[in-house]
């Protein structure tokens, strides 16, 4: 009910704060009911009601600082194996342990034992978000067991192929693609693609249900591509391979967070390639928020996440989509108006925390947070209200910080620089002094020098000189040396 006047202001005698008119209106109608409280009480019970009301009305602008700890329940897709997840080159920090978590199951392949098991927890479970793509087809039948939002179960976003043709079809940009079974069909493919320059890209066409699960395979020959592909075929017989065209420019990585079709952008990165020689480094570079100075590139990338999102039905949760640009260069206005969809994975951005504590130093929230946010006003009943998932920007409009994740345990020694050479100093040539006779001793160049002593030869000469200066004029000799007398 407005600020309080300080000492002194306003008429004399005036300290009192203004009262709004309706709670004015409160006090009297509670004062004319009658009652054993005066008219003051009134006021500071109305006061009292206005405020109760008020915090009300913030309860969801306050909901993402004054809610405790949410509880956390792991459901493993398999038994924890640490030869699997360092080959998978997950990070230690990555996994979540026993200190992270409130309860732990194991997914035994049934999801209503599954819910059974949940119900029996002494937690309402409010959401269900994958950790990894190993969980994506766990989490979504969790979550229909459970009565809970998630997204449509859809063969296209299992399998790289039908994923992009599908995005292909919906006018989204996406690299030439072919789901291969045989060799012969990756030989037409690749005679298809009429390459100057010999790259493709091999990986398995479902996506990873695994950590131990092959990854991506470039190749810059016909026998590294044959190779590979039998390599994947080796491994899994029936299982067909995705074969891409090689896109040369920079990785750029959408991290969203949706909830009833609306598509929150929660970060931006950027990862350039790294080249030795004319082939691209297997180790890749840092990973780093991007940012421009128009914003041309951010509208350009998210907007084509979008349009991948509502293709593919992705509805709700976090989502990670990944685009490459098909020009080179540093130019990232250019290369995210050349940018194709490459892959898109309903769960969270994967790394591991650092990931996610980067992207929180650098935005201010991370893909975890509004998660988190958006479970517990879905817990709370609070869709209706403006929640902190919905005052969420579409996209971060500026960094606080330039934050990055840099692998170092696997990245190459950086070479030393090269030491520049030193620059040659200009020779200056040096002139010996001019000896009228050179003497055996140096006591007898010294004493020649200062004209003083230097032989019968010196003498003779000094003593042509005095001669011819007396027949100039009158003067005076003074040990060895001709004065001339001023004044005549």
């Amino acid at each position: 009910g407005g600020a309080r006047r300080p000492a002194g202001a306003g008429p004399a005698g005036r300290r009192r704060r203004r009262r709004p008119h309706r709670l004015r209106a409160r006090a009297r109608a509670a004062a004319e009911r009658g009652g054993v409280e005066g008219a003051s009480q009134a006021r500071a019970r109305a006061r009292a009601s206005a405020r109760a009301s008020a915090r009300a009305r913030a309860l969801p602008m306050t909901l993402k600082t004054r809610t405790p700890k949410p509880e956390v329940v792991r459901v493993l897709s398999g038994e924890l194996n640490p030869a699997a997840e360092a080959a998978a080159g997950v990070p230690r920090r990555a996994l979540v342990t026993s200190r992270c978590v409130d309860a732990t199951l194991n997914h035994k392949g049934n999801f209503t034992d599954d819910a059974i098991n949940l119900t029996h927890l002494p937690y309402d479970v409010t959401a269900v978000f994958p950790g990894a793509y190993t969980g994506v087809a766990i989490a979504e039948g969790l979550a229909v067991e459970l009565g809970l939002p998630t997204n449509p179960a859809r063969e296209d976003r299992r399998y790289h192929s039908r994923m992009l043709d599908t995005l292909r079809r919906a006018g989204v940009r996406t690299p030439r693609q072919c789901g291969c079974a045989s060799w012969d069909e990756v030989g037409a493919f690749v005679r298809s693609l009429r390459m100057s320059h010999f790259r493709l890209v091999l990986k398995p066409d479902a996506k990873a249900a695994a950590l131990d699960a092959p990854g991506v395979a470039l190749c810059t020959s016909m026998q590294q591509a044959m190779d590979g592909f039998s390599a994947f075929r080796e491994r899994d017989a029936g299982a067909a391979v995705c074969v891409q065209e090689y896109l040369p420019g920079a990785d750029f990585f959408v991290d969203v967070v949706s909830c009833g079709g609306e598509h929150k952008c929660v970060a931006l990165w950027v990862q350039a390639p790294r080249f030795v020689g004319a082939e691209e480094a297997a180790v890749p570079p840092a990973l780093r928020l991007l940012e421009t100075r128009t914003g041309e590139a951010e509208e350009a990338l998210l907007e084509l996440a979008v349009d991948a999102l509502k293709a593919l039905g992705v509805a709700y949760g976090p989502s990670q989509v990944q685009l490459r640009a098909a020009l080179e260069g540093e130019d990232y206005g250019a290369a995210a108006r050349s940018a194709m969809v490459v892959d898109v994975t309903c769960a969270f951005h994967g790394g591991g925390a650092d990931i996610h504590h980067a992207a929180k130093l650098g935005v201010g929230y991370s893909q975890i947070s509004a998660c988190v946010d958006l479970a517990l006003a879905h817990g709370a009943g609070l869709e209706a209200f403006p929640t902190p998932f919905t005052l969420l920007p579409s996209r971060p409009i500026r960094l606080h910080r330039h934050a990055a994740e840099v692998d170092g345990a696997r990245s190459p020694e950086p070479k030393p620089r090269p030491k520049p050479e030193p620059t040659p100093k200009p020779s200056v040539e040096r002139r010996p002094k001019p000896r009228s006779h050179p003497s055996p001793n140096p006591k007898g160049a010294h004493a020649q020098a200062h004209g003083r002593g230097g032989g019968q030869h010196a003498r003779a000469e000094r003593a042509a000189r005095a001669a011819e200066l007396r027949e100039r004029g009158p003067g005076r000799a003074v040990a060895g040396r001709v004065l001339r007398l001023r004044g005549g």
